[in-house]
């Protein structure tokens, strides 16, 4: 049996929506191959609210990822895929994510595939169209490489990773009760933007690049602060994400944002200023006093993505 383990993962970081992401330590998804005689996929889903997960593979993200391989493989196989979620799943942290990385490098690894990270990272973004729609690879591309990815091109692929900043620290307020579809998410966005604020956009990007680059945690804060479109369009769709922003600054923050399509929000600091958890608690007061459920958490980027192995 091949088994395969994949980090959550936080992308768009404020002005890199669809472009760039990074693998947390805070949890993880599990997936097992078991290759049988015949012809299918079968999928199976326990841990943290596998009720909601559709079972079809046509509908599953690991499904879709296991018909992909099956087909480069060009065999005849039957896959059966059992999924144990740890990553909760419509909170911008990455959970179909997690899932199409794990099957992705589990299913390659059983049917003795070669492929590279790259190849990866493509196959496990086509599962992203179960839960979004959209092929996307801001979040399958960290969970496998880990550390921060930079997608530099999708047609074709090319990403790149970055070291993350030996100091830099997360602190995070993930909402129990205020979900959402990443489709829904993505909806909401504007179909074009002014050039004015497309120069404003890549300036704030840049300022995230150089300061992953120089390892300066300040100005990786000051840029995840400084998204004027995604995040501003995506703000109505979660009460009191403003109030839940400002209170991670008062804190002490350096930044904050919605983690991918959100509404969990994540904060940027200094581990050496041991004050990650007075901001994550803060962010989950923020959030309480406006009636929603939430839950605090610290964490640090993950510098290795997914990992495989046999049981």
């Amino acid at each position: 049996m091949m088994v395969a383990r994949a980090p959550a993962t936080s992308a768009n970081l404020g002005p890199g929506f669809d472009v760039i992401g990074v693998a947390l330590d805070l949890a993880y998804d599990e997936v097992e191959v078991e290759v049988e005689e015949g012809e299918g996929v079968e999928v199976e889903v326990e841990g943290v609210e596998a009720h909601e997960i559709p079972r079809s593979p046509e509908k599953n993200t690991a499904g879709l990822v296991a018909k992909e391989l099956l087909e480069r493989k060009g065999a005849r196989a039957y896959l059966k895929i059992k999924i144990r979620k740890g990553v909760p799943q419509g909170v911008g942290l990455g959970s179909s994510a997690a899932s199409a990385s794990a099957t992705a490098a589990a299913v390659a690894r059983a049917l003795g595939l070669r492929l590279s990270p790259q190849e990866l990272i493509k196959v496990a973004s086509r599962g992203e169209v179960a839960s979004s729609g959209v092929a996307h690879a801001d979040n399958v591309a960290p969970s496998i490489l880990g550390g921060f990815a930079v997608i530099l091109s999708y047609d074709p692929l090319s990403v790149e990773k970055l070291a993350p900043p030996p100091h830099l620290e997360f602190a995070l307020a993930i909402p129990k009760n205020l979900k959402k579809t990443t489709k829904r998410a993505r909806a909401v966005l504007p179909k074009s933007i002014s050039l004015k604020e497309h120069v404003e956009a890549m300036a704030s990007y840049s300022m995230l690049l150089v300061g992953i680059l120089k390892g300066d945690v300040e100005l990786i804060g000051k840029a995840m602060c400084s998204d004027r479109i995604v995040e501003a369009a995506r703000a109505g769709l979660y009460p009191g994400f403003l109030k839940v922003k400002e209170a991670a600054m008062r804190a002490g923050a350096f930044g904050a944002t919605l983690s991918g399509a959100g509404p969990t929000v994540i904060a940027v600091t200094d581990a050496r200023r041991d004050d990650a958890w007075i901001i994550a608690e803060a962010m989950k007061g923020a959030y309480e006093e406006e009636g929603i459920e939430c839950s605090a958490a610290v964490c640090r980027s993950r510098a290795v993505g997914v990992e495989v192995f046999e049981r």
